[in-house]
């Protein structure tokens, strides 16, 4: 049986590098989400177990006589970095989006024909707050704008990409 109604061509796309405010405002989307649904739980754990402190040398002082409370923090800081990883290793490589690049239309592409996972973790190795993965903070976003696919260092490393479909 024939299907009715119009037989219109499909439409022409063609897949490119994604805006930069896109990128920015996807990025920004994601770490609202981390904030508040993956970080959430470990302030309130944090406020507890630590004193409040009037002044930065206060705090720093507070913290190098008790070196168990610099354990601590360095531990559950490194606890909440790695699940920041796995959310956007984990998303990308499985649906190739976050949800933050889901609400910009934007998604990544592996250059490799077939994705890893390890891909996708080196791409996201800056949210790491550990020597020297601290530095991508800096060095990993200025690579955007001096490629001109704008590829992230950690992309670039990765062998991947942040892409949209754009309308011929």
């Amino acid at each position: 049986m024939k299907k009715r109604g119009l037989d219109l061509p499909n439409e022409r796309t063609f897949k490119g590098p994604a805006l930069v405010w896109k990128r920015l405002l996807a990025f920004a989307a994601d770490f609202l989400i981390i904030d508040l649904v993956l970080l959430f739980p470990f302030k309130r754990v944090i406020q507890r177990s630590i004193p409040s402190f009037s002044s930065y040398s206060e705090a720093y002082s507070f913290f190098v006589s008790n070196q168990g409370y610099t354990r601590t923090l360095t531990v559950l800081s490194i606890i909440m970095s790695l699940f920041a990883l796995l959310y956007f290793a984990l998303m990308e490589y499985k649906l190739q989006q976050t949800l933050g690049k889901m609400l910009f239309n934007v998604y990544v592409a592996s250059d490799i024909k077939k994705p890893h996972l390890w891909q996708y973790i080196v791409s996201n190795l800056f949210v790491i707050p550990l020597f020297p993965f601290f530095l991508l903070w800096v060095v990993d976003p200025l690579f955007m704008f001096f490629t001109k696919t704008n590829q992230r260092l950690c992309e670039i490393l990765s062998k991947t990409r942040t892409v949209q479909r754009y309308v011929v």
